[in-house]
């Protein structure tokens, strides 16, 4: 935000307008990124210098298909009214769009501060064709894209593959697929702090015009990634050799919708779990965790001897068994001068069974172990 603070500083005042209408929009493109802006300088001479911010030109970064174009925009502070001109940068030199399909661009209009947003978004549609055109040249490339087209599984596509030599290959080619995710079903308590946007996208990157080398990596919105977890450590199928991206996209996409289904099974089965405490102790219930439902505790009695069992249920529960944790109400470590308690990891136990069931062969434990646990409690240091 500080960035671009002295960023619009610099502009000339009304160039200014322009310019954060473009911040404020952000997002562009299939990975929704943000775009970026360095580099203003004034084309003004020198002579005619002013004391007011005559900044008119700069650099912009839009994020494509896994890539970053760097374009140039350029304006007239001392004609502010004419529309900008464009110098497209870098491997994008070979860009040159037909100015009568950018109807906002040959019709701009000084007085709407959103005319530069909806000039780029002209550039970047014609840009995306130029992109396709560039891929006619390469039967797989383009076997590719046109397999994804219309695909449930496949929302959006970018490909981008810069200038080469005809016929030639000389640099990785990125198709960047945005895949369709719903996390509704996900519980509230996983997204309640990320308000943004579900969106996961793939990049796949083509080494070679002929595909036998192809990268496959995942990117998650933070409200997807805090829901699922680290893209990093969400390990998504292997490019299969001699494979294609329409067979492989979907089994991207069944890979994330078994990963929402796992979670939202692990807390139906935590909540299932955590109410069959409730019922059967109900009385006992010293406190329990109401949104996620990992954590429970109880106040127990047994021949006029208290203890407090804590139960953690794990975050592949039912999978990994719960933890107990006995607590004693009395003694004190002699170790480090706590209350002494025994954590129990191994008892019987099956994640096919109900949670009515795990909580009445829990109960049969407890009882089992309790003289065991005031046996070992008191010998402990007394308060």
């Amino acid at each position: 935000m500080a960035s671009e603070h002295s960023v619009l500083k610099q502009l000339h005042p009304l160039v200014r307008p322009y310019v954060e209408r473009v911040l404020r929009r952000g997002n562009v493109g299939v990975c929704m990124g943000n775009l970026r802006i360095s580099d203003v300088k004034s084309g003004r001479p020198t002579l005619t210098q002013s004391k007011e911010p005559c900044g008119d030109r700069f650099k912009i970064y839009i994020p494509f298909a896994g890539d970053s174009l760097k374009w140039e925009v350029i304006f007239d502070s001392c004609q502010p009214s004419n529309p900008p001109d464009f110098i497209f940068l870098g491997e994008n030199g070979n860009f040159d769009p037909d100015i009568e399909k950018l109807e906002n661009l040959t019709q701009w209009d000084p007085e709407n501060p959103e005319s530069l947003v909806l000039v780029l978004e002209d550039l970047l549609r014609e840009y995306r064709c130029y992109q396709r055109q560039l891929i006619e040249g390469y039967s797989r490339l383009q076997f590719e894209y046109s397999s994804l087209q219309g695909m449930e599984a496949c929302d959006d596509v970018e490909v981008h593959m810069g200038n080469r030599l005809p016929g030639t290959l000389d640099s990785p080619v990125n198709f960047l697929i945005r895949l369709p995710i719903d996390l509704s079903p996900i519980p509230q308590y996983l997204v309640k702090d990320d308000p943004g946007e579900d969106l996961a996208v793939l990049l796949a990157k083509f080494h070679n015009s002929e595909g036998s080398r192809v990268t496959p990596q995942l990117f998650l919105s933070p409200k997807v990634e805090h829901a699922l977890g680290d893209n990093t450590a969400l390990r998504i199928p292997r490019f299969p050799t001699g494979g294609c991206l329409m067979d492989y996209v979907p089994q991207v996409q069944d890979f994330l919708q078994k990963q929402i289904d796992h979670i939202v099974e692990g807390y139906q089965r935590r909540r299932e779990y955590v109410a069959a405490f409730i019922s059967r102790f109900g009385g006992s219930v010293l406190e329990y965790d109401a949104e996620s439902f990992t954590k429970l505790s109880l106040v127990l009695e047994w021949n006029e001897f208290f203890f407090v069992l804590h139960i953690e249920l794990p975050s592949r529960f039912p999978q990994d068994m719960p933890v107990f944790t006995f607590q004693s109400c009395y003694h004190l470590s002699k170790t480090n001068g706590e209350p002494y308690i025994s954590v129990q990891k191994s008892y019987p136990y099956s994640p096919r069974w109900t949670g009515e069931e795990m909580a009445q062969r829990a109960k049969l434990f407890i009882l089992d172990f309790i003289p065991q646990f005031k046996k070992v409690s008191v010998s402990s240091n007394k308060l």
